[in-house]
């Protein structure tokens, strides 16, 4: 499967040439971490697989890493785009935000175990914040704990507990689906921050 990332409406005020090449740029870096690993990635490695010159490199990126930070920005909103589209769902659930999540891990499996292979690693920051902004919006309706749980205590709990269970999913050989994983991701962190949706 060719990993690209979903654009419709990314592209705001940009030139489209502009956004034409980043969108080469960022596909390509996506294309190449799984098969070897971020480290081993420089910037000719990205230039041959986009097909475009060094200059038109320099001129949209400082530098490897300014490209992985726009590229995992660019695919974590899809993600969130993903999520907001899945208007079935809204209310059934304690969180909205993970499903999607699981499910897009399934579909491009190498990508997301290369990119939350290294906990310490800027790319595995960004997802964590990313995590917490959706659980920070979602908590925000709903009531946290009988003893007055502090919220950020919730937040940091639930999007820590959704890594962790991302990354044992994908580094294993269980046969859980993405629905399965997320019911039993729903039911422990729902119990862990003693989380109920606000009444209506």
């Amino acid at each position: 499967m060719t990993m690209k990332i979903e654009r419709v409406g990314d592209t705001g005020a940009i030139d489209r040439r502009v956004a034409r090449t980043r969108a080469l740029l960022q596909d390509a870096i996506i294309a190449l971490i799984p098969e070897r690993g971020y480290a081993a990635i420089t910037v000719d490695d990205i230039c041959r697989k986009a097909n475009v010159g060094r200059s038109t490199f320099y001129t949209h990126y400082t530098n490897k890493d300014a490209l992985r930070s726009a590229t995992l920005e660019a695919h974590l909103r899809s993600l969130s785009r993903e999520r907001l589209s899945k208007d079935a769902r809204t209310g059934s659930w304690l969180f909205e935000f993970s499903l999607p999540m699981f499910e897009h891990a399934q579909a491009f499996r190498s990508l997301h175990h290369a990119l939350l292979a290294s906990s310490g690693d800027t790319i595995h920051d960004q997802v964590r914040e990313r995590i917490q902004r959706a659980v920070r919006t979602e908590l925000a309706g709903k009531r946290i704990g009988e003893a007055g749980m502090p919220t950020e205590f919730a937040i940091q709990f639930i999007a820590g507990a959704c890594l962790a269970v991302l990354g044992w999913w994908l580094s294993t050989d269980t046969k859980l689906s993405p629905a399965e994983v997320d019911e039993l991701f729903q039911k422990t962190a729902g119990q862990g921050v003693g989380a109920r949706r606000a009444p209506i």
